[in-house]
């Protein structure tokens, strides 16, 4: 796909960003056995807005420092921006951290009052983010790049009786690498997308601090020593990978921990600047579709699991609305044409975890709790050539 790079005026870049820190006493989301509320705020809860214009297209990324949207969410801020500002559902990518140390916006069952009202609040400042990036669009040259980065691992840990349970897997599939995609822009801060798919769960269910965990506070490191960078991240297919931890404690991890992995993903997205390479923004496309995933239970219903591709030039990103293994994040970057590419989860919505079917045999928590078949794998996998496909067209 490499072609001439063209000039920067060809891409323009807008950056927004708006506090999300709930209320204390709000209900915390990642650990069904947590049942207190937010009891202080470790560090503030953010959503950035990011805007892109090339050509006659018009693109925005919307990231969370939240676990994860349900679907019903994710249509309804869908909605709501498509009436204020005209963007289409297909021109807006929303993307969670999947922070486990966040609030609840309300799920399965019905939501609490201060879970009703901080979900309208999100809805509203993440229009307010979107008119600031809007609004303040520059000239951008876009480049790329990768770094090495030593977090976490997988974490599907085979027992002595061959079981699987929640722990530290190094010999299983990962991804250890954090990705950038750089927006240098014309007498503005420039704009820096990083990736890399892993858990924000250093912490575990007994912790009642809010926090945007290991991702948010790379963010900070990022920005404290380049005051001229506006850091986003965005979450991968960490499905089955986990931070270390460790138990010296009786906890399951401290914000020791999550300061150090913070550190040390910021340090890998300076070293994956310091590397990157000029490619071509244009053309700007989108494509959004819908994937029938069938049901665990029962074979004759299927679940929506909505699947997002973006083309930034030579670059091309595909999202998926679900809790995705590691696996379909190597499978999308193996199959994609593109110089650069990216493979996104927890976006636009979230039907669960979509596992590979060999899982469903060695068994463990994730596949015991998908709500989509073995099947899906292969289905999910036709969807992401498909998304590719029209990409390239």
């Amino acid at each position: 796909m490499a072609r001439q790079v063209k000039h920067m005026n060809d891409l323009k870049v807008g950056h927004g960003r708006e506090c999300i820190t709930p209320p204390l006493g709000i209900r915390m989301v990642g650990y069904a056995a947590r049942t207190d509320g937010a009891a202080e705020v470790h560090d503030d809860l953010f959503v950035n807005a990011v805007v892109l214009e090339g050509g006659d297209q018009k693109v925005a990324i919307l990231a969370y420092d939240l676990c994860l949207f349900r679907t019903e969410m994710a249509g309804m801020g869908k909605s709501l921006i498509e009436e204020a500002t005209g963007l289409r559902p297909e021109q807006v990518l929303l993307n969670t951290s999947h922070t486990h140390a966040g609030p609840a916006l309300g799920g399965r069952d019905e939501p609490r009052e201060n879970e009703e009202n901080y979900r309208a609040e999100v809805l509203q400042k993440s229009l307010r983010a979107l008119r600031t990036a809007l609004a303040g669009t520059a000239p951008a040259v876009f480049s790329a790049g990768s770094a090495p980065v030593d977090i976490g691992c997988n974490r599907r840990e085979r027992q002595e009786d061959g079981t699987i349970k929640l722990g530290h897997n190094p010999d299983g599939p990962s991804l250890p690498e954090m990705t950038v995609w750089r927006f240098a822009r014309s007498q503005m801060p420039d704009v820096v997308l990083f990736s890399t798919p892993m858990h924000g769960t250093t912490l575990g269910g007994e912790n009642l601090s809010i926090s945007a965990e290991w991702m948010g506070l790379a963010v900070h490191y990022i920005e404290a020593e380049s005051p001229d960078v506006r850091a986003v991240f965005l979450q991968g297919c960490g499905g089955d990978q986990d931070p270390y931890y460790s138990l010296d404690t009786g906890a399951r991890g401290t914000f020791q921990e999550v300061e150090q992995h913070g550190k040390d993903a910021a340090a890998a997205v300076r070293k994956a600047l310091e590397g990157t390479r000029q490619l071509d923004p244009l053309p700007l496309r989108t494509v959004l579709r819908e994937v029938a995933l069938p049901d665990k239970e029962d074979a004759s219903e299927r679940r929506a699991m909505p699947i997002h591709g973006l083309r930034i030039g030579d670059a091309m990103l595909v999202a998926l609305g679900c809790e995705a293994f590691v696996e379909f994040a190597l499978f999308g970057r193996a199959t994609s044409a593109a110089d650069e590419t990216l493979v996104l989860a927890y976006s636009n919505g979230n039907v669960g975890y979509l596992c590979t079917a060999d899982a469903f045999e060695t068994g463990g928590y994730e596949p015991s709790t998908s709500r989509v078949a073995p099947e899906s794998e292969q289905i999910a996998k036709q969807a992401i050539r498909e998304v590719f496909a029209a990409l390239a067209e």
